[in-house]
C-alpha cells in the first residue's frame, strides 16, 4: 500500500513500464537495468526498493541488535535498497544513544608541547608522590627550564607544609612566575591561593584526570620510584640513594637540551669525583639548547602523535557531548548517558556543563561529539 501511494515508486513503475528513464532521475538512472516491478512492489534485482516514508523503520529494524555500522549496512543489503541508504544508516547509527555511551573512545588530539621560559626558575611544575611504604610523600618540584628539581620528603602533605617546603626553595633560587600543579586539595586551598597571590605567583592548574598534562613532574616521578624500589629489593636506606641519585641527574647532560640541568639552572658545571679540566670548553646555552628543545618536543611529538592516531578535534562551543567516566564494572557504559554542553574549548582542555548546570573540565580524550 505505501510503494503504490509514494509518489517516487510511482515514477520508477513508469519508467520501468514504458522503458524510457529520464536522466534527471539521478539516484536511479545509473541501475536502471537492474529494476523491475511486481504489482506495486519495485525491485532492484532481489531486493525490495522501499518507500521513502517507511525507510527510517527500516534502518532501526536492522540496528535493533547494535550491530553497528557495517553490520546494520550488512543487514539491509540482503533484502532492501534505496538511493543513499547507506548514508542514512551511518547517521543513524552514530545517532544512537546507546551505540555513543559504550562505544570506543575517541581518538586523542595531537599533543601541544610546553613552550621553553626565557630562564630558569620561572616557571615550575609541582606534584606529590606517594604515599610510600613508609607513610611518607616526595613533594617533587621541577623547572620546567633546565629540567632541574627538588624535592622534600615528609609526611604533613597539607597546603601550610607545601607553602613550608617551598618557602625554603624560593629561598635558594628566588620566586617564580608560574606554577602548575594537579587539582590535590593541598593545592587548591584558599590558603595555598592566598600565598600564591601574596607572591605574584600565578597558578596553572591542570585538567582533572589527565595527569600527561603535568608531563615533566610525572616524568621525574617515574623516575624516583624506579630508585626508591631498588633501593628497597638491595635492602638501601632510600633516602640516602635519592640524594645519590638526584647529584647524578642534575649533573649530566638532559637528552632533550644536551646540557645538565644543574649548568642550566646555575650557569656553572657542578664538580664531580670524575676528573675535568676546568674552563677548556664554553659552557653551551641559549640558542643551542633552545634549538635542541625544540627540535626534541617536535620529533617526540610526531612519534607520540602517530603512536596514538592522534587527530585534530573538531568540537566547538555549543556541541552537544559526552563525558567519559569510570567504569564500575563490566556492564558499565564508558560514558555517561545524559550529553552534556561543551562551554569552552582551549587547546586539548574542554570544559563542559551538565544538564544540571555544574561545569567541569576535561582533557578532550574525556569528550566525544553527540549526534
Amino acid at each position: 500500500e505505501v510503494s503504490k501511494r509514494d509518489e517516487e515508486l510511482v515514477r520508477i513503475r513508469r519508467f520501468i513500464k514504458e522503458g524510457e528513464w529520464e536522466k534527471s532521475c539521478v539516484d536511479y538512472f545509473p541501475f536502471r537495468d537492474e529494476f523491475c516491478s511486481i504489482g506495486y512492489l519495485v525491485l532492484r534485482g532481489s531486493r525490495i526498493v522501499i518507500p521513502r516514508s517507511l525507510r527510517k523503520q527500516c534502518v532501526q529494524f536492522a540496528h535493533q541488535g547494535h550491530l553497528g555500522i557495517v553490520g546494520t549496512k550488512q543487514q539491509l543489503r540482503t533484502k532492501v535498497w534505496w538511493p543513499g541508504m547507506d548514508k542514512e544508516v551511518e547517521k543513524y547509527v552514530k545517532s544512537c544513544h546507546g551505540c555513543q555511551i559504550t562505544s570506543a573512545y575517541p581518538k586523542p588530539e595531537p599533543i601541544s608541547p610546553t613552550p621553553l621560559p626565557t630562564g630558569p626558575w620561572q616557571e615550575l611544575a609541582i606534584d606529590l608522590l606517594g604515599p610510600l611504604t613508609s607513610g611518607q610523600y616526595v613533594l617533587v618540584v621541577v623547572d620546567y627550564f633546565s629540567r632541574y628539581y627538588e624535592i622534600e620528603i615528609t609526611k604533613d602533605i597539607t597546603s601550610e607544609k607545601i607553602i613550608d617546603a617551598l618557602e625554603g626553595m624560593f629561598c635558594r633560587h628566588g620566586i617564580p612566575y608560574q606554577i602548575t600543579s594537579d587539582n590535590g586539595p593541598q593545592f587548591k586551598s584558599k590558603l595555598f591561593e592566598d600565598y600564591l597571590t601574596d607572591n605574584c605567583i600565578k597558578l596553572r592548574a591542570v585538567t582533572p584526570l589527565h595527569p600527561a598534562a603535568n608531563g615533566e613532574v610525572e616524568r621525574q616521578n617515574r623516575s624516583l620510584m624506579k630508585r626508591i624500589r631498588i633501593a628497597q629489593a638491595e635492602s638501601k636506606d632510600w633516602k640516602k640513594e635519592i640524594r645519590k641519585y638526584l647529584f647524578a641527574y642534575r649533573t649530566t647532560p638532559h637528552s632533550t637540551t644536551g646540557v645538565s640541568p644543574a649548568e642550566l639552572m646555575f650557569h656553572r658545571k657542578l664538580r664531580t669525583k670524575l676528573p675535568q679540566v676546568e674552563n677548556l670548553q664554553e659552557n653551551v646555552f641559549d640558542e643551542e639548547m633552545r634549538d635542541k628543545d625544540v627540535y626534541s618536543k617536535y620529533r617526540n611529538k610526531l612519534y607520540v602523535d602517530e603512536k596514538r592516531g592522534a587527530v585534530d578535534c573538531d568540537l566547538e562551543p555549543g556541541d552537544s557531548v559526552l563525558l567519559k567516566k569510570a567504569v564500575k564494572d563490566k556492564m558499565d557504559t564508558p560514558y555517561h548517558a545524559e550529553p552534556y554542553t561543551l562551554v569552552q574549548k582551549t587547546g586539548n582542555s574542554c570544559v563542559v556543563e551538565s544538564p544540571e548546570g555544574v561545569t567541569l573540565k576535561r582533557n578532550s580524550e574525556f569528550v566525544k561529539k553527540y549526534h
